[in-house]
């Protein structure tokens, strides 16, 4: 775990790095040089991670004057140093309640499998969720730090993929195995949440989780395995997840003035009695909320928090069209 640890930290640092150059944010510059003919951080940063770039500084030190990388003074380097510990520090509290919960008593020798069944693919939708949320995170974190826009965007991309790989390779040396269509669905969420910040009409469509606990929850039921017991995040049952637009999308134009700007139609998907014989799908309709139209957008803190929550499907009036209608005037 201490070498996952110190290697994913290597590499957020060296996405951190790669984005700001490919940014513009680390350019040319004068040499940095430290008294007594040290080198700075920044030296030692380009030895380590550009090497090509510092033999050619070495090579032609003494006749040449080349360009050097200067690092952007915008960038809060404190914060990247506090937000890199807290990304590092989570990814191992999971990882230390996935190996007590779930991989310890249940290991064997590395392998694939798939489970197409279980859950009725709401497990596979939530890696999918998942994965484009915990970008969204990291990417939101590093922004906090000054790191522009779309350098904060592949940093959160990166560590993103790269800790729910790490996942599925553990699972990989367990009972479950390495699923395929996990990472498949993990790999997509990750390009999803890329996507919508170059394509900006995929922005009109927003995919969202609510929640309600179930039976399973807190119970070893539904899968059988030795020393787990579920948690919200494999509670599929208690799991709905809704793709939703903007209500001004689908009516007509004339109807606009006459609706709020922050109305949503969403459509939901779940599952239930997953842990019996007759596993059953779910589907409802609903009204929903861009959070984005709710929360004045005039701080990067409150754009942040509005872009965040729209994550979540808040309670509002539904509809469950199959397999029987059911009315309900607030569902969550």
């Amino acid at each position: 775990m201490a070498r996952f640890l110190q290697s994913a930290f290597i590499i957020l640092v060296c996405l951190v790095l790669h984005s700001q150059i490919r940014a513009g944010n680390i350019h040319k510059g004068s040499p940095s040089k430290l008294g007594g003919g040290g080198y700075s951080s920044v030296d030692f940063s380009i030895r380590i991670f550009y090497p090509e770039i510092y033999s050619r500084q070495q090579a032609h030190s003494d006749s040449v004057s080349l360009p050097t990388i200067r690092m952007n003074p915008r960038i809060n380097y404190g914060r990247l140093t506090l937000i890199g510990g807290t990304v590092l520090g989570s990814m191992a509290a999971i990882h230390i309640y996935q190996q007590n919960g779930w991989w310890k008593d249940n290991r064997r020798s590395f392998h694939f499998q798939e489970d197409l069944k279980y859950g009725l693919w709401v497990d596979k939708i939530g890696h999918f969720y998942g994965a484009a949320l915990f970008a969204h995170v990291i990417q939101k974190s590093v922004e906090w730090a000054d790191v522009s826009e779309k350098g904060a965007l592949f940093v959160g991309a990166g560590a993103s993929l790269l800790f729910l790989t790490f996942v599925e390779v553990e699972d990989g040396y367990s009972t479950w195995g390495f699923d395929r269509v996990d990472f498949l669905f993990n790999t997509t969420g990750i390009g999803w949440h890329i996507a919508r910040y170059y394509v900006p009409i995929l922005q009109q469509v927003d995919l969202k989780l609510s929640y309600h606990p179930s039976d399973l929850l807190g119970n070893p039921g539904g899968i059988g395995f030795k020393g787990q017991k579920h948690l919200m995040m494999d509670d599929y049952e208690g799991q709905t997840f809704w793709m939703s637009t903007k209500v001004n999308n689908i009516l007509p134009q004339v109807l606009e003035p006459y609706l709020p700007n922050f109305l949503c139609f969403a459509v939901g998907y779940g599952a239930r009695d997953i842990a019996n014989p007759n596993p059953h799908r779910v589907y409802f309709l609903a009204l929903d909320y861009d959070i984005t139209k709710i929360i004045p957008q005039d701080t990067w803190f409150l754009r942040t928090l509005s872009q965040t929550l729209n994550f979540i499907h808040f309670p509002a009036p539904a509809v469950r069209i199959y397999p029987s209608v059911v009315l309900y005037g607030v569902y969550f």
